[in-house]
């Protein structure tokens, strides 16, 4: 094989070899090599848990100052039955892919890979066969050997794709079930499950194993090991699944005992080192940065418009609705973070921003805010002023903060990551505390005005020109109300798209019709049909079949998205084939979709997938979606946008930025 050769003699029953899957590498990059085992007939070799007796590979490697080599990665194992124990190994042949990276400074012209060490074969007997190996690889700008990658490919076909799935187990003295989160597989196609545990003496390996499906996974019958221990024993391993597929198909998955990791996977230290002062302190600068979310100014602009009317009135007044505004918005994250912590307390998997999941408070913010622009318009009146001719009207300040929050909240920004991901895994107080503390941040930008004499005296003073303002600020209501509808309809579909619209224009209707005319039957029939409008937003519920018609939504066929829909069972089959690329995001999400127009869905970003041969998957959490809830948890998320970056065959992904430009994607993929 290319650029491999054995040293040694070649050993009488297994013979060692190394393969590079490139003919040139370049200084600084990483390349694949596999170490293969070609065994004679009726011997075999051993996992990495060797199981009753046996021992893995031991290799030693020789390299240049400043080369890494890293673990093997082993394919998933047979059984092989001796006598009265059991073993985990392999006949045949074997190829375990192992990874080697040269640093930025390397200089020389050929990079030389020596190890040696034995690979113990056994038939009848064992012999530790002794093996010498080597390797060189010129040094050049990196090229992948051609006539290698299938090798390589089929290589990588055999290595357990890692599942970030609960896992649990109970025990008695004389038998242990363990339950593995895969819902999803169908449970009448599985012929045979095998489990082969990472950790010694967990089982009695000889022992039968037997299976079912549940409603929490799947389900293995295993008697407990001589050393079994419950406090001590770690049941992550590897699951091999027959199916009756066609000739057979075989899946392989390595999990995590769920009782010996921390609550999240893949990047859990940026939650578990977080601590409370410092989830305070991110959780206030993400509230500081909704402000400049678009979901939120149009909010905003009433309170500014009312401050500007309200400019010259005493200025004890005027900060004791900043207050009132402040209350509101606190109030309500605290709020709506309460109910949050009990329904996932209850076993909901639910996330921020839930609430905009819901069609209707969707529909019924969309209605919200076309009121709110009628009354800028003019259509009808309510005071807007920070304050009355008493000085009262604070209830309207705490209303404007209750809104602002509701839709806010789902615009998780730059710094709210880990905070929330952190409040959400904690004690339910200091959960609270955080969202109080993004609450306060939300609110001290307009706090703060309100406490600034100089910034007040800038403000012009009332006229004409506040007529045209108070309209202006009508057009981002409206846009917000479009926006709500759209939401809805990939949430509901068309119909109730179109249900929707023709309650506004009802609402719109019966607004007008109150104001021609002092007449009480013409009210209350105004009154009747606003009623009914209303009642159209509070039936509309997620359709079994959203229709995708966001931006960046289209088809998979289509030649604007390279997008797939997102499931586990999708990321593990992709991974397989290699790099890929999961984008968690919702229509209701402005922080997602400006990321997805701006850097995902640009020609540099698709032109770049497509030659590195990344597998696009889209997790659409526009509905509540448990799965994808669980799979933002796996990385302390609680709400979108999320984005991870799989190189092939990872267990674990690269959390890329919140907010995305093309360059942040592209550099990631460079590191490939």
């Amino acid at each position: 094989m290319a650029c491999s050769q054995v040293i040694a003699q070649p050993a009488p029953h297994v013979r060692g070899d190394l393969v590079s899957s490139v003919s040139q590498v370049a200084a600084g990059d990483t390349f694949r090599v596999i170490f293969a085992q070609d065994i004679d007939p009726d011997w075999h070799t051993y996992w990495m848990n060797p199981g009753d007796s046996g021992a893995a590979p031991s290799i030693k490697w020789d390299v240049p100052e400043g080369v890494t080599v890293g673990e093997f990665a082993y394919p998933y194992p047979e059984r092989i039955a001796y006598g009265p124990l059991m073993n985990f190994g392999y006949h045949h042949e074997v190829r375990l892919p192992f990874d080697v990276s040269l640093p930025n400074d390397f200089d020389g012209a050929e990079l030389v890979l020596n190890g040696s060490g034995q690979v113990l074969v056994c038939a009848d007997i064992c012999i530790p066969q002794k093996v010498t190996l080597s390797l060189t690889v010129p040094v050049g700008p990196t090229e992948v050997d051609e006539s290698q990658v299938s090798y390589f490919e089929q290589a990588e076909r055999r290595i357990p794709a890692m599942l970030s799935v609960p896992a649990s187990f109970t025990a008695t003295e004389s038998e242990i079930t363990l339950t593995v989160g895969l819902p999803s597989i169908e449970g009448d196609r599985i012929t045979k499950v095998e489990y082969f545990p990472l950790a010694a003496d967990v089982i009695d390996n000889p022992s039968e194993q037997s299976f079912r499906m549940s409603p929490d996974g799947l389900e293995l019958t295993l008697v407990p090991g001589y050393g079994f221990d419950a406090e001590q024993a770690d049941f992550s391993g590897v699951l091999v699944i027959h199916e009756d597929v066609g000739d057979g198909v075989v899946s392989a998955f390595e999990f995590q005992d769920s009782s010996k990791t921390t609550p999240v996977a893949g990047n859990a230290a940026e939650v578990e080192d977080t601590s409370l002062l410092t989830a305070l302190v991110f959780a206030f600068l993400g509230g500081l940065i909704l402000n400049l979310m678009p979901c939120v100014f149009p909010v905003l602009s009433i309170k500014i418009l009312s401050l500007v009317e309200s400019v010259h009135e005493e200025g004890e007044s005027i900060r004791l609705h900043g207050w009132a505004y402040a209350l509101g918005v606190v109030a309500s994250f605290v709020a709506i973070a309460a109910v949050l912590i009990v329904l996932r307390a209850g076993g909901e998997a639910i996330g921020w921003g839930f609430q905009l999941q819901s069609p209707m408070v969707v529909s019924l913010l969309a209605y919200l805010f076309l009121v709110i622009g009628l009354n800028l318009m003019g259509v009808f009146e309510i005071a807007l002023s920070v304050s009355d001719s008493e000085g009262k009207g604070y209830t309207g300040s705490i209303s404007t903060g209750v809104l602002a929050t509701v839709v806010a909240a789902p615009c998780t920004a730059p710094f709210m990551g880990a905070a929330l991901g952190y409040a959400l895994l904690q004690a339910p107080v200091t959960g609270i505390l955080v969202f109080a503390a993004l609450g306060f941040g939300m609110a001290v930008p307009y706090l703060l005005l309100c406490y600034s004499p100089a910034l007040l005296s800038r403000l012009p003073r009332p006229g004409n020109w506040m007529v045209v303002l108070r309209q202006a600020l009508a057009f981002p209501m409206f846009a917000s109300a479009i926006w709500l509808v759209w939401v809805l309809g990939i949430q509901a579909g068309p119909t109730a798209m179109m249900q929707v619209l023709g309650g506004g224009l009802i609402i719109a209707f019966g607004i007008w019709l109150l104001q021609q005319s002092a007449n009480i039957i013409w009210k209350v029939i105004a009154a009747a049909l606003i009623v009914g409008a209303l009642s159209i937003g509070v039936m509309q519920q997620p359709s079994s079949a959203p229709v995708a018609i966001a931006a960046g939504d289209a088809p998979a066929t289509s030649s604007r998205s390279l997008a797939q829909p997102y499931s586990a069972e999708a990321l593990q089959s992709a991974l397989a084939d290699g790099p890929v690329f999961v984008n968690f995001t919702a229509a209701w999400c402005i922080t997602c979709k400006v990321n997805e127009l701006n850097a995902l869905e640009t020609t540099t970003v698709r032109e770049a997938f497509k030659e590195k041969g990344i597998t696009y998957l889209k997790a659409d959490w526009t509905n509540e979606d448990p799965k994808i809830t669980a799979a933002l948890q796996e990385y302390g998320r609680t709400g979108v946008p999320l984005y991870l970056f799989y190189e092939k065959g990872a267990g674990e992904a690269e959390v890329l930025p919140q907010i995305l430009t093309p360059s942040i994607v592209t550099d990631a993929l460079d590191a490939l």
